[in-house]
């Protein structure tokens, strides 16, 4: 209203007398509007037309001339103000009626923005189909952990807990995303040091799983239980809770390298020296993070199948399948990368997988909990509550609450491969594969392309099929047409 001028010069000549009521009410609305106007002054878009506002010295036929006074009574406020001051009041309101406007706007883009980083950070990108589908597999994979910490599984504890610490590297997702969001207005992939400090408790907690299924594979009951891995694990994640509570005090920017970016090459020792790679691209250290989980999870597939030969239960080979889809995921997540984060189907392609795969991990890790004895009963909380309450268990009970390496069949150490060599050879693959890709990829046109969707679909696409092909030419039964039965009919206390 105050933007209209005829209405001012109206209310000015007398034609629409002011009342102390509607005094009261343009006065609020000028005092709302001035605080609009504040607001405007710390928000991106009003910053510029309120310092203007403000800076420009007010018309001298806006203030009364020595001596001149200003009647206050009804109807002759504003009459007293002659045509130059009403142009003036009405050039001014109407700056106040843009500064609303860009206020409302501005704090409508912050709103939204930060309820984008709330409903998104948990699926690390930034689409909200995306989101839905990562918190949809939530579920999916609360029912696995309960699976596969059955207590017949016989399941290698650092296995167990390598697969629960997946749960801290999802909560950390969130608070990460949402300080690259609000913080510094770019999504978690975007922020290099958020997403490396992330990112490396998915290494975590691969290296827990590969520890547990190796040491079980190799009898040694001591590590598969190891208390200094879980230290170690413990540890590791309170760094990277420190490194995210302290990052944007300490001076951290948007695209500040993870680990300050060590071992990044300089222009003098790069193949491409005048090609200049995207500001958001990933640091080495942050593509050794991505690549090294990629590696432990094919190695903690392969000992998944060799732990089915080991127990004596084929069920296990279903969960090499299982995590067939997860597998799929990441390189989804790193093919979004290699992209520089510009083809937004791959991160759909990446939600999608993960929610597939947390559900074949679930039916997976059923299907030997079921092998192993689990019915529907064991779903009844009642004995559980009555131990809770001073019940005690049998003897049999509490043997099969704890790991029995007696019940595998350890293979010899001349059939792994030793620690030392297996660490070196992950270390050396792990960082080939980063320099290449951050090095190599830049020289390429086509990965800065952000029309490049057939392309990076099929980048994501090869490497999975290659691993699904390997895992089937292993497949005895596969090879002959034969399908596994789902096997699900012993949790009701039934034979197959």
């Amino acid at each position: 209203r105050f933007s209209s001028a005829p209405r001012l010069e109206r209310l000015s000549m007398g034609r629409a007398p002011v009342s102390r009521r509607r005094r009261t009410r343009l006065l609020i609305h000028a005092l709302g509007w001035s605080a609009a106007a504040c607001i405007a002054s710390l928000l991106p878009g009003g910053l510029v037309r309120s310092f203007a506002l403000t800076s420009q010295a007010p018309s001298p036929s806006l203030w009364p001339s020595p001596g001149q006074q200003l009647s206050t009574r009804p109807g002759i406020a504003t009459a007293a103000l002659g045509p130059e001051s009403l142009d003036a009041l009405a050039s001014v309101a109407q700056g106040l009626g843009e500064v609303q406007a860009d206020a409302a706007s501005a704090a409508g883009q912050f709103a939204g923005g930060l309820d984008s980083s709330l409903l998104t950070a948990f699926s690390d990108q930034g689409q909200n189909i995306n989101g839905v589908l990562f918190q949809a597999s939530l579920p999916a994979y609360l029912i696995f952990l309960y699976f596969l910490g059955y207590k017949g599984n016989n399941t290698p504890p650092l296995v167990t807990f390598g697969f629960s610490f997946l749960l801290l590297f999802v909560i950390a997702t969130i608070p990460s995303g949402i300080i690259a969001k609000s913080t510094y207005g770019v999504s978690l992939a975007d922020s290099d040091w958020l997403h490396g400090t992330a990112e490396s408790l998915l290494t975590a907690t691969n290296i827990l799983i590969v520890l547990g299924f190796r040491s079980a594979i190799a009898g040694d009951a001591k590590l598969a239980d190891s208390g200094v891995a879980r230290v170690g694990a413990g540890l590791w994640l309170a760094a990277a809770v420190v490194a995210l509570a302290v990052g944007t005090s300490a001076g951290f920017e948007a695209h500040t390298p993870f680990l300050a970016g060590v071992g990044a090459l300089g222009p003098d020792q790069v193949l491409f020296p005048s090609v200049q790679e995207p500001v958001n691209a990933l640091s080495v250290p942050t593509w050794i993070v991505h690549f090294s989980s990629v590696f432990e999870f094919l190695a903690a597939m392969t000992l998944a199948w060799r732990y089915a030969e080991v127990s004596g239960n084929q069920k296990w080979k279903g969960l090499t399948w299982g995590m067939l889809p997860s597998h799929f995921s990441s390189i989804a997540a790193c093919t979004y990368h290699v992209f520089y984060n510009q083809i937004p189907g791959i991160l759909t392609l990446q939600a999608a997988c993960t929610f597939i795969g947390n559900v074949t991990l679930a039916l997976a890790a059923s299907r030997i909990a079921i092998s192993n004895g689990w019915t529907i009963s064991e779903l009844n909380p009642l004995p559980a509550i009555g131990r809770l309450f001073g019940g005690e268990q049998s003897k049999e009970e509490v043997n099969e609450l704890a790991f029995d390496p007696a019940k595998l069949k350890a293979e010899p150490p001349s059939e792994l491969t030793p620690w030392p060599l297996l660490i070196v050879e992950f270390v050396l693959l792990t960082v080939f594969a980063s320099y290449l890709t951050k090095y190599g990829e830049v020289g390429i046109p086509v990965f800065q392309a952000p029309d490049a969707t057939f392309l990076a679909f099929l980048v994501a696409l090869v490497p999975p099929s290659l691993v699904g092909y390997a895992i089937y030419s292993n497949s005895n039964d596969l090879r002959e047409g034969k399908l596994p039965p789902l096997a699900l009919a012993g949790a009701l206390g039934k034979k197959e």
